[in-house]
């Protein structure tokens, strides 16, 4: 199971920076991202959290993705979209969600197009009919952040989210 996890990190570390830079037009251009993926420890009797640096991971684990965006240029970048995939074979964590700049989050569920929260689903009732229900984390396979203001020159915005890893 491990060395599945570890393709999933590198696949999910390359569509976090491919949609930062696809943020601009140019790959080259002035958006530098980067992206971590690290195993959350907590100590049982304190609760304190250490952040551990993740190479595999275990059913159960829980793992922070922690992304820089540097803007490089000279001017503000304005419309900025930020991707975080959810790996298959993980869940998202509500716990842990920050972003360093006022900005919409808006999730992505199979089926259905982006929206905010709280999320809903569409499902199929036994008689066949439709029906709109609220969506829980384990149906999120993306989140994105809007940013609904400029990156400044030189300034690097930072998003944290969490997942666990399934049983």
């Amino acid at each position: 199971m491990k060395h599945w996890i570890r393709s999933a990190f590198l696949t999910a570390s390359l569509a976090f920076w491919i949609s930062g830079a696809a943020a601009q037009d140019d790959p080259e251009g002035p958006l530098v991202a980067e992206l971590s993926v690290e195993r959350v420890e907590v100590d049982e009797e304190s609760k304190e959290e250490t952040l551990i640096a993740a190479e595999a991971a275990s059913p159960g684990d829980l793992l922070q993705y922690t992304g820089r965006y540097t803007n490089t240029s000279e001017e503000p970048l304005a419309g900025l979209v930020i991707n975080g995939p959810i790996p298959a074979n993980t869940i998202f964590e509500e716990g842990g969600l920050s972003v360093s700049q006022e900005a919409d989050l808006e999730v992505l569920i199979e089926g259905e197009a982006w929206q905010g929260l709280p999320a809903s689903k569409t499902v199929t009732m036994q008689d066949g009919s439709k029906k709109r229900v609220p969506a829980t984390p384990a149906d999120y396979r993306q989140i994105r952040w809007r940013l609904t203001d400029v990156l400044a020159p030189e300034a690097t915005l930072v998003t944290v989210y969490r997942v666990r890893v399934e049983q």
